[in-house]
């Protein structure tokens, strides 16, 4: 049986890690947090709501296309969660990991933004999260999506229907 990996991707406070576990749970996948790779200098600015320039970026996605060859080496089914804001890296991405099937998990704005606010493990500045916001890029067509709006039992349905 071939390997699988999945990436959970959309706006902070969607909810991107919370349904890569439970999908890691409920089907035995390896689950990773794509944050896990963030370069330090990345990982500084983003907690000083600094910008992050585009260099930074690329390393982060070559350390994130890495990982995720080293974990399909290891695993035969992974998911991983990580934000992906611009078309262009999870078009790099999927060119470097053939195979990856990116998933858009979304949530309403109210929900993201109370989820941002009691979120303590890795706060953001609802204004960076705003920013974020804003430079989302559009989805690209047949991006499978699934509303994370807090119904866990609607959230399973969707995770099952994955194929």
């Amino acid at each position: 049986m071939s390997s699988q990996l999945f990436v959970f991707f959309g706006l902070p406070g969607a909810g991107k890690s919370y349904a890569a576990r439970r999908l890691a749970q409920r089907r035995g996948f390896h689950f990773h947090d794509g944050d896990d790779e963030l370069p330090s200098d990345m990982r500084d600015a983003i907690s000083r709501a600094a910008p992050v320039t585009p260099e930074m970026r690329d390393r982060f996605v070559s350390a994130l296309i890495s990982k995720s060859n080293e974990l399909l080496a290891q695993h035969p089914n992974v998911v991983l969660a990580q934000t992906f804001l611009k078309a262009m890296h999870r078009e790099r991405f999927l060119a470097a990991v053939p195979g990856a099937r990116f998933v858009l998990i979304t949530a309403p704005e109210e929900t993201r933004v109370t989820r941002l606010a009691r979120r303590a493990h890795q706060p953001l500045e609802p204004k960076y999260a705003r920013a974020m916001t804003a430079m989302f890029d559009a989805v690209e067509p047949g991006v499978r999506v699934i509303v994370n709006d807090g119904d866990p039992n609607a959230l399973d349905a969707a995770l099952d229907g994955l194929g």
